[in-house]
């Protein structure tokens, strides 16, 4: 090793650090560190992250808030994109990422999601978890559509709550929307082509009359990821996330 992957190992190794300690004391983590977090936030990334993956062969893709950057990696080197732009607003995360997870069809920078624009640039735009932490989401999506091919895909990810508010549970999250609400915003910029839901859990029947006279679309406990097809009861929905597919207006 030279001195300067010396330098840069031990750097990751106090963000790991960092990333083990606040999951330990604190339950959370702003970032997903790949490996570091619990079993289900592992999961949930890797799902979304795949299922761009498995498409993104020789596509130019731009992962906007990609964090630690595995995600980014997995799309580029097992993907076969052509290229995979980074752009994440915390310096340390692209540090991170370009060491651990880097690649010469990857390209990493620090950047406002909000801010950044490259008119009819990407085949394909992942933003995954991102929109619920801007304040400025209207002005975001807006560049997005700007930043997307006329052809392309853009993914786009977000918790679901019963009722649009910016009373957040989640200090890092400015406003979630409900199920129904998240749609009209996104319809404004992009048509939705298909819904996924991930993790999802319902609000149980309590009695056992109540499950054993439940209506038939509420025979899930739990949904890990399915596209959606009207085979559940959104409004009994208790926790969750749900995944848009949309295509450039």
């Amino acid at each position: 090793m030279t001195n300067e992957q010396i330098k840069e190992e031990l750097f990751c190794l106090k963000f790991e650090n960092k990333a083990l300690a606040d999951i330990y004391f604190r339950d959370e983590a702003e970032r997903w560190v790949y490996s570091y977090m619990h079993d289900i936030t592992e999961k949930e990334h890797l799902h979304r992250y795949n299922f761009v993956k498995d498409i993104a062969s020789n596509k130019t893709v731009l992962d906007i808030a990609c964090g630690c950057g595995y995600g980014s990696y997995l799309i580029a080197n097992e993907g076969g994109a052509e290229s995979v732009v980074g752009i994440d607003l915390n310096e340390d995360s692209i540090r991170y990422g370009d060491f651990r997870f880097g690649g010469s069809n990857i390209f990493r920078s620090v950047g406002d999601a909000q801010e950044f624009i490259q008119e009819d640039g990407f085949d394909y735009i992942v933003s995954f978890e991102t929109i619920e932490h801007l304040p400025k989401y209207e002005q975001f999506l807006q560049n997005m559509a700007k930043t997307l091919r006329k052809d392309g895909y853009f993914f786009v990810s977000t918790p679901i709550v019963k009722e649009t508010n910016s009373n957040c549970k989640n200090p890092y999250h400015v406003i979630e929307w409900s199920f129904d609400d998240f749609h009209k915003l996104i319809e404004k910029y992009f048509n939705i082509e298909s819904i996924y839901l991930q993790n999802i859990e319902f609000i149980k029947k309590k009695t056992f009359f109540g499950k054993l006279f439940q209506n038939k679309k509420n025979k899930y406990n739990k949904i890990e990821f399915e596209k959606y097809t009207n085979q559940c009861e959104i409004d009994k929905i208790k926790v969750g996330y749900q995944m848009l597919i949309c295509r450039k207006k």
